[in-house]
């Protein structure tokens, strides 16, 4: 009990009722607390999209069993997702790839949902369905080696003095022009030819000496393969 004659500042101040800090958790509502729920499950959701989308790759693949020899079609290819660190992925072929690639030949047998290479699939020879050889031949015997991919030519043979024509009108289908040619003058040419053209062409190139003139625009030698040999006139001195 404080006395009557005691200083001020010792007289018994009242307190009043403890205040309690509450929780900033106790303030959240069960409204919010979905709210942060569904926000934790979209990130993780998120995550586990981005890490499949790094491990694994989408590949085209066999839809069945694909035989050598066959024209890829849209029809024989499905596509799965596989492992991106998988042993095969940088060989297999990509879907933007293969778009450009249906109508190749498939050039070994592919078993029902193995993934396609890259290196199972090569062009057609040529594009008119006809074979594809190489004639080696020196410039000078190629007009002047002016020739380009789409001109048409005529393969002559001259042997002696008798000289005929082999193949009229085939397609030129590439040219070499390099230090290691066909010829070793570094030309050549690879041509589209029917069998028939390229037995006799493989006869002309071992037996005698062959000329080529171009020959595009014009129609093809209606003789051929019935050329009948032409016999040159023998050349007078000083001729």
């Amino acid at each position: 009990m404080v006395g009557p004659n005691a200083p001020a500042w010792t007289a018994a101040t009242p307190r009043g009722p403890a205040s309690r800090r509450r929780s900033p958790f106790s303030r959240l509502s069960f409204g919010h607390a979905v709210m942060i729920t569904a926000g934790l499950l979209a990130f993780l959701l998120n995550v586990l999209i981005l890490r499949d989308e790094g491990e694994a790759v989408d590949v085209p693949v066999a839809a069945h069993a694909i035989p050598a020899g066959s024209r890829l079609d849209s029809a024989d290819v499905s596509y799965r997702y596989v492992d991106a660190d998988g042993p095969f992925v940088d060989r297999a072929l990509s879907r933007e790839r293969l778009a450009n690639l249906f109508g190749q030949v498939v050039v070994r047998d592919v078993e029902a949902g193995a993934p396609l290479m890259a290196d199972d699939l090569r062009p057609v020879a040529t594009p008119d369905g006809q074979r594809a050889m190489s004639i080696p031949i020196a410039p000078d015997r190629a007009v002047g080696g002016a020739l380009d991919v789409g001109d048409r030519i005529d393969v002559m043979l001259v042997r002696g003095n008798r000289s005929r024509f082999v193949a009229s009108g085939i397609e030129v289908l590439a040219v070499t022009a390099s230090t290691r040619g066909l010829s070793g003058s570094g030309f050549g040419l690879t041509v589209s030819v029917s069998p028939v053209q390229a037995l006799l062409i493989a006869s002309a190139l071992d037996s005698g000496l062959i000329h080529v003139l171009r020959s595009t625009g014009l129609p093809a030698y209606r003789g051929y393969p019935a050329i009948r040999e032409t016999l040159l006139p023998a050349l007078g001195p000083g001729s």
